[in-house]
């Protein structure tokens, strides 16, 4: 009960096909009921039965590639989401009609926007009359309007050059009906509901359709008449009322399935018959509706090379010893633990008696009892008297440039106008760039630095550059939390999303160029005079996504309890006091989005969601990840009252 009444709360009268209104059988005869379902429990990952916000949340971190049909839509799955959120329901069998109730109300309202944008083409064809051609519908389009893809593939509309070339031969179809379709094709921007409303439209209109279908030549009784083609005739020629049932069978498999279309072409009698016809089958399917279970595919282990087969005495002994030899290699290694690299440096070239080899600082520090050293310097530093790998005394005692230590590294160094080997100048200035601990660049590379620094704005801080040897090993959860960019951000402007109660249109400068724009479901936490100038956290290399025909280009984050329920409460992550636009977050040593230049957007939720479950807030309303602070300056990222609640 509560859940029916749910439904009627979101506009949705379940399953009740009115007259001209053909989208429940659409829904539940053709792909989006199944398609729906099919990707709900793909999402949520077969945990089955779930609450309705659980739904909501993984639709909007959803790519593409993850759903089926109209839900590969973002537009589609953001609608869908706002409305799950509104209910109190859970996503389980009993409730599997319910579900799809609600992605036929969210098309519902997107085929009356649609509609309502294309009544001025309507009328602008209506008014030029005769059949119009690509051309003519494209020069009737909006300044700056392109014809999108659905329109030059329409069928409809190419029938008119085959018209043109043969009246007789192929009647149009001509009246309101050709120039709504053709206005629909031409302005709808998905390709996914596009065919969606083609597909309504062709049910709403059925008798129109259908008459132009039986009008055509083609499609009217043959005369059982014998031909001069070789000996081939028409045996058993279709009669009238067959010829009209073929007809309106080929009408309905624009909108359904064959055999749908089939079984509809049966029972009705005629296009009046259609509407109770579907409403029997769309209560059928209804009947049966459930959510299919899904269970992770197991990875296949790639299949072992197949070695060449050895031949002659040769190959024949080194088949019968390299098993053995690997043994003996094994056992080696577990009585002395190391690698050839690693036992080199403790066992390299003694220099000369009499020799003074010179002290890596690094190095006596560790030998002292000091911190190990790390990265690449531990690696290469040398041990007591000992020459590190690939060095001689000279090499080790003099090998130095410009603005680098001794040591190792010292070989890499550019000198003057040259770069290091294997670098270009722009890789050699992308490094020096990125790495504080770089070596030192070249004059040319310090020509490049100053302009780049002088054309920034001096007021906006720029991110941190990353510390050299202080990046997260790949794989870890450092590494995924490194690889979103999270910064300080202020909020410039804010203003209602038009004919959505529950949005703000915002724009938040995060120390570039221009303002990133923000969709944000924040109208019932915050009044816009409140988010007007507020300093804020901003997760910035979100993918872009639509949201009532607004891009929204970053996330603002914001500790939330109770999310999706009517005791919701949200209270926006707040940066440190004096901390400028684009400052990055920091937490256990590193940067937080010191990864992010290599990370590509299009794949970037599926480090958000392993992020996202370790973001809380702790005892002392300072944000957290994993058990470590959150903070900008050294100073900690908070909120005003919500403890130990999640960070979204």
């Amino acid at each position: 009960r509560l859940a029916a009444l749910s439904l009627r709360r979101c506009g949705f009268n379940s399953g009740v096909v009115n007259a001209g209104r053909m989208l429940a059988p659409f829904l539940w005869l053709s792909s989006p009921a199944d398609d729906l379902l099919a990707t709900a429990s793909k999402l949520l990952n077969g945990n089955v039965p779930s609450h309705a916000a659980e739904l909501a949340s993984v639709l909007r971190q959803a790519e593409s590639s993850d759903c089926k049909g109209l839900l590969s839509d973002a537009t589609v799955r953001e609608h869908l989401a706002v409305r799950l959120e509104a209910l109190k329901i859970e996503v389980s069998d009993k409730n599997a009609c319910g579900i799809v109730d609600v992605l036929g109300a969210v098309l519902e309202d997107l085929l009356k926007s649609l509609n309502a944008a294309t009544a001025p083409l309507v009328k602008a064809l209506a008014k030029k009359g005769g059949v119009p051609d690509f051309k003519d519908v494209a020069a009737l389009l909006p300044s700056g309007q392109e014809p999108s893809d659905i329109l030059q593939s329409d069928w409809l509309l190419w029938h008119a050059a085959g018209h043109a070339h043969s009246p007789t031969n192929l009647p149009a179809l001509v009246g309101k009906v050709l120039y709504e379709r053709l206005a629909l094709a031409a302005c709808a921007t998905s390709k996914p509901l596009a065919a969606c409303a083609l597909a309504v439209h062709v049910l709403d209109n059925l008798e129109v359709y259908s008459e132009w279908e039986t009008s055509i030549p083609g499609s009217k009784p043959a005369a059982a008449q014998r031909l001069d083609l070789k000996g081939q005739s028409v045996l058993f020629p279709f009669d009238e009322a067959s010829a009209k049932v073929v007809a309106f069978r080929r009408v309905l498999t624009n909108a359904l399935p064959m055999e749908v279309s089939a079984a509809v072409a049966e029972k009705a009698a005629s296009t009046k018959d259609v509407p109770s016809v579907l409403n029997s089958l769309t209560a059928q399917a209804r009947s049966r509706a459930f959510i299919p279970r899904y269970v992770k595919p197991v990875s296949k282990e790639p299949k072992a090379t197949k070695q060449p087969k050895q031949s002659g005495g040769i190959g024949q002994l080194h088949a019968a010893t390299a098993t053995q030899e690997l043994q003996w290699h094994l056992l080696a290694y577990r009585l002395r633990p190391g690698s050839t690299l690693s036992l080199a440096s403790r066992s390299g070239p003694q220099p000369k008696e009499g020799t003074k080899v010179h002290q890596h600082p690094a190095a006596s520090k560790s030998s002292s009892g000091g911190p190990p050293l790390q990265g690449f310097a531990g690696i290469w530093a040398s041990s007591g008297s000992v020459l590190p790998p690939g060095h001689t005394e000279f090499s080790w005692n003099n090998a130095k440039a410009d603005g680098m230590k001794d040591g190792f590294p010292t070989i890499w160094s550019p000198i003057g106008e040259q770069y290091p080997p294997g670098h270009t100048p722009y890789s050699w200035e992308k490094f020096s760039a990125t790495s504080s601990g770089a070596p030192a660049s070249a004059s040319a590379s310090k020509k490049v630095k100053s302009e780049a620094k002088s054309s920034r704005p001096a007021a906006k801080a720029a991110a941190t550059p990353v510390p050299s040897g202080n990046v997260p090993g790949e794989g870890t959860q450092e590494a995924a939390l490194c690889k979103l960019d999270i910064r300080c951000g202020r909020i410039k402007e804010c203003s209602k999303v038009p004919d959505a109660d529950t949005l703000y249109l915002l724009k938040v400068d995060i120390g570039e160029e221009a303002p990133r724009q923000v969709v944000s479901s924040l109208v019932k936490h915050y009044t816009a005079e409140e988010l007007n100038n507020r300093r804020v956290i901003v997760y910035c290399n979100i993918k872009p996504g639509k949201m009532r025909n607004f891009e929204s280009q970053a996330m603002i984050l914001a500790a939330t309890s109770a999310k999706g329920t009517d005791e919701e409460k949200c209270e926006l992550l707040t940066p440190p006091p004096d901390v400028p636009e684009g400052t990055r977050a920091q937490c256990k040593g590193f940067e937080v989005g010191c990864l992010s230049a290599t990370q590509s957007v299009k794949h970037i939720s599926k480090f958000w969601n392993q992020v996202q479950p370790l973001l809380l807030t702790n005892t002392k309303l300072e944000a957290t990840f994993d058990g470590a602070l959150l903070s900008m300056n050294n100073a900690p990222i908070t909120t005003t009252s919500l403890a130990s609640v999640p960070i979204y």
